[in-house]
């Protein structure tokens, strides 16, 4: 052979080996880069009431936590092993630790630890807690150090109770009766229920009752109340309409009793046909049909004319102490 062929065979052998090298070379880069893409994890991270979200190729929790820059302290707890080995969408957890005052059964405990919620604080204290039972935070409050937790035992019971059914009132309008007067024509007489009743009580103490079942032992008995409806009055002056009729205690005064001058309250000089009221019964300024006297004003007040009473004004001593004191019916006129 030549020596330039043998040259020409040299060349295209180093050629050809060049090639074969660089393909090793691309597909050992391919396979580190493609074992570190698939050796890298997705983590969720929750501490100190924030969520990370970190990508890592560590293997275990610790190595990550430190990555993330995250230490723990001697009090503080992590929701899975510290050598446990992570995989794709691994949730890491972090309690941070510290006193706790909890209040249960008349009792409180103080206590040292770290965990995810209220309830799991109070049942790592030992404390068992029923379905009904709440606490305060409620349970799935997340735990923190200093917290002050109370359980409240909650109970239900099925009672039964007997109570009274108030009886109703039936009014019957009566013309031939005056306008505020009334008169029982039946008693009424309340009934008796039985009830079924649910009873919830928190720490022994019933906060809210609820009728289940209802039963009647005994109806009630209506009250039945005649009323009046006759509204008019006959009077000297003609037949006049009233709001309203009272059976009042009356007396009589002379216009100088009340004052030297004999100017009423409201400012008017006392006569016949002024009246003395209470004015919590009786408006100043009304008009009124006495029976017995006539018409008149409430215009004046006393210190001894407090509730139902009425005190007629008169012309002269012979008068008012031939009226003395009786009942006589007052009635109130409209407008």
């Amino acid at each position: 052979m030549s020596d330039a062929r043998l040259g020409r065979t040299f060349f295209r052998n180093a050629i050809h080996g060049s090639r074969l090298y660089l393909l090793l070379a691309v597909l050992v880069t391919s396979l580190v880069a493609t074992g570190y893409v698939w050796a890298q994890k997705t983590v969720t991270i929750t501490v100190d009431d924030a969520v990370y979200n970190i990508k890592t190729t560590k293997s275990y929790v610790r190595d990550c936590l430190k990555q993330a820059g995250i230490e723990l302290g001697p009090q503080d707890a992590v929701n899975l092993a510290l050598d446990e080995k992570l995989t794709k969408g691994a949730k890491i957890e972090v309690y941070r630790g510290g006193p706790v005052t909890i209040k249960a059964d008349g009792k409180t405990i103080a206590v040292v630890m770290a965990k995810a919620t209220v309830e799991d604080a109070v049942k790592g204290a030992g404390i068992v807690l029923g379905d009904l039972d709440r606490t305060v935070p409620d349970r799935a409050t997340g735990f923190k150090p200093g917290m002050e937790i109370r359980v409240i035992r909650v109970t239900e019971k099925i009672e039964y109770r007997e109570s009274p059914i108030a009886y109703p009132v039936e009014k019957r309008a009566d013309d031939t009766l005056e306008k505020g007067l009334a008169h029982v024509v039946q008693a009424g007489h309340n009934g008796m229920k039985r009830e079924k009743v649910k009873v919830r009580y928190e720490d022994g103490q019933p906060i809210n009752t609820v009728v289940e079942e209802e039963q009647t032992i005994s109806p009630p008995q209506p009250e039945i109340l005649v009323v009046g409806a006759d509204d008019m009055v006959h009077t000297s002056r003609g037949t006049v309409r009233f709001s309203r009729v009272m059976e009042m205690e009356a007396t009589a005064y002379l216009p100088t009793d009340g004052s030297d001058t004999g100017i009423t309250a409201t400012g008017i000089p006392a006569r016949y046909g002024i009246v003395a009221v209470d004015p919590q019964v009786i408006p100043l300024g009304s008009r009124v049909y006495v029976k017995g006297y006539g018409m008149a004003l409430a215009a004046d007040t006393g210190g001894a004319i407090i509730g139902e009473r009425i005190d007629l004004c008169m012309e002269s001593a012979n008068e008012a102490w031939s009226f003395g004191r009786r009942f006589v019916k007052v009635y109130i006129l409209d407008e």
